[in-house]
């Protein structure tokens, strides 16, 4: 079946097929618009996870995240028959890339808009992710719960320069106020830093797979989030516990941002 589609506020969703069970939870937090997208489309033993971050300008960020989710749920039914799951996300992502950083507003000049996404594939019980940006994709197994994306941000690049000593430690320490800049993105153009696995993850009964943007990391820690779903049997439970822990952690800070997450486990 072909799933739901959003970027509405306060949206609770909740489905299954026959090796998973999925939940999506957003919300637009402190912000005056949610710029968060969201999309699935399932299969009988298969399917498709998408959540994007928006950035831009009025409507730019929010353009840029919904065109994302919509051409790759697009591009999932077209591949039905001659599926591969790498070359779908990679192809896709260069697509979209192109498609927002050629667009133009109503007055010709350019969009400046883009998006994250993280997204996941599941198919027969394998798991495939992509990344761009900073929204996560994590993976809990028994006791294990790990982050399996990692983000592209300043500091990843930082990280790199002062391992093989380009940069001094003292310059290092100087920039990193700025790491959590993005240095990929869907709409930068000449797309070229994307996070994938190259061979499928085997999953197993009672995997719990997270997909998120970084509203929630950014308010909820990992230990926190895992003790949060080591203490719930229902994942709409744990979405929802998710969702109240970042509410309750943003009360001290003065912007809560918009908040995708989802919860799929394997049956």
């Amino acid at each position: 079946m072909m799933g739901n589609f959003s970027y509405k506020d306060n949206h609770l969703l909740y489905d299954e097929n026959s090796d998973f069970e999925l939940a999506i939870i957003s919300d637009i937090g402190d912000r005056e618009e949610q710029q968060d997208s969201f999309g699935y489309s399932i299969k009988s033993d298969s399917g498709l996870i998408v959540i994007c971050d928006g950035m831009g300008g009025h409507q730019g960020g929010k353009f840029a995240s919904s065109l994302a989710v919509q051409c790759y749920l697009n591009e999932y039914e077209r591949y039905v028959d001659k599926f591969e799951p790498i070359a779908f996300f990679v192809e896709t992502a260069k697509a979209v890339d192109k498609k927002i950083y050629d667009t133009r507003s109503v007055d010709g000049s350019k969009l400046n808009a883009g998006t994250t996404i993280a997204a996941t594939i599941i198919d027969n019980k394998e798991l495939f992710w992509l990344s761009v940006g900073d929204s996560r994709v994590y993976l809990k197994r028994n006791n294990e719960f790990i982050q399996v994306t990692f983000d592209q941000t300043y500091q990843l690049a930082l990280n790199e320069r002062l391992a093989n000593g380009v940069i001094s430690q003292e310059i290092y320490d100087r920039e990193i106020i700025n790491g959590a800049a993005l240095i990929s993105y869907l709409g930068v153009g000449n797309l070229n830093i994307l996070d994938y696995n190259n061979t499928p993850f085997k999953l197993q009964k009672d995997d719990v797979i997270l997909i998120m943007s970084d509203g929630l990391y950014k308010l909820v820690s990992d230990s926190e989030i895992k003790c949060l779903i080591d203490n719930f049997n229902n994942i709409q439970d744990m979405i929802t516990a998710l969702k109240t822990k970042a509410e309750h952690n943003a009360k001290n800070k003065i912007n809560k941002d918009n908040i995708t997450v989802s919860i799929i486990r394997i049956k």
